[in-house]
């Protein structure tokens, strides 16, 4: 086996590039090495400050060639899907086994790819709520890898559910696909006639102020992103008035067991994924990164020697 793997970098210019890197060996008893085969984008990988000398990206999905020495890890041959903060994007990576999860053969390869992040921000998002049954609960930036998973994961909890939009993109998106929240509304309509006892934003800016209106005394607002690019300016006194609780997302305990959960919810149909594979990971490098992104999750192949 070749001692240097391709992996993708931070470049000088702000992109990314490819490069030559020795092949990552196990540093600890619960140390795990994957073959890469499948990778996903996120958002927020473009402008995360990646280390020049380490492989960029955090969602990886492959085969373990190398397992824990502990043995208490998944066994060689294995699919799995992994989550850490640097090292996906490579032909090889190490993670460590708490951070890994046995895919179940009913899940293609590039659906479970585009789990990690996503996935485990919407499960431990609503967890964060501790919404019952009954209550409602309204998610912006709906069409993205968090939304779209977000809102599914509500309904089968029994929590009503409103999707903003961003654009008729994106309405026509939500209205054509499986994600059916119980309201779809244009984040360019409001004021909205609906009270929501909790709010889930990923966008920011003038869209949070304006939703803010609609949060219900004792509600809560969790903060995931501001997509937006913009600066949200916020009614303080609604917050005080209203006993609303504005949080911000901040569960990185160990991903391994909430994804098994999340992949078991796939296997037995009850959420669906929208996972976009376009290809050889080379598009990393040769498009421009926020035109690769889509409804949804975008995944890669990651071709090997």
């Amino acid at each position: 086996m070749s001692e240097n793997v391709q992996a993708i970098v931070k470049s000088d210019s702000g992109g990314f590039e490819f490069t030559s890197l020795q092949r990552p060996v196990r540093r600890t008893e619960s140390d795990i090495l994957i073959k890469v085969t499948n990778i996903s984008l996120n958002r927020g990988e473009l402008d995360f400050p990646w280390e020049s000398d380490k492989p960029a990206g955090w969602d990886a999905f492959g085969i373990v060639t190398e397992t824990s020495a502990d043995g208490q890890g998944p066994k060689i041959g294995q699919r799995v899907l992994t989550l850490s903060f640097s090292g996906a994007w490579s032909q090889y990576r190490v993670v460590d086994r708490a951070n890994v999860a046995i895919v179940p053969e009913s899940v293609p390869a590039a659906v479970a790819a585009a789990l990690p992040v996503a996935g485990l921000t919407a499960l431990r998002s609503l967890r964060a709520l501790q919404l019952q049954p009954g209550q409602s609960l309204a998610v912006t930036g709906a069409t993205g890898g968090v939304g779209h998973l977000l809102i599914q994961l509500a309904k089968h909890a029994g929590i009503k559910v409103t999707a903003v939009a961003n654009s008729q993109r994106g309405l026509d998106w939500l209205q054509n696909s499986d994600v059916k929240p119980d309201a779809i509304v244009s984040a360019k309509e409001y004021p909205f006639e609906e009270a929501f006892d909790a709010l889930v934003d990923t966008v920011g800016g003038d869209l949070l102020g304006h939703l803010l209106e609609n949060v219900v005394p004792d509600g809560k607002v969790l903060i995931l992103g501001v997509a937006s690019g913009q600066v949200a300016s916020i009614d303080t006194t609604i917050l005080v008035s209203r006993g609303i609780d504005l949080i911000s997302y901040k569960d990185y305990s160990p991903a391994g067991e909430d994804l098994s959960t999340l992949l078991n919810l796939i296997s037995e149909k009850i959420i669906k994924v929208y996972a976009d594979n376009i290809g050889n990971w080379d598009k990393v490098i040769k498009q421009d990164f926020l035109q690769l992104l889509a409804p949804g999750k975008v995944t890669l192949n990651v071709p090997q020697d």
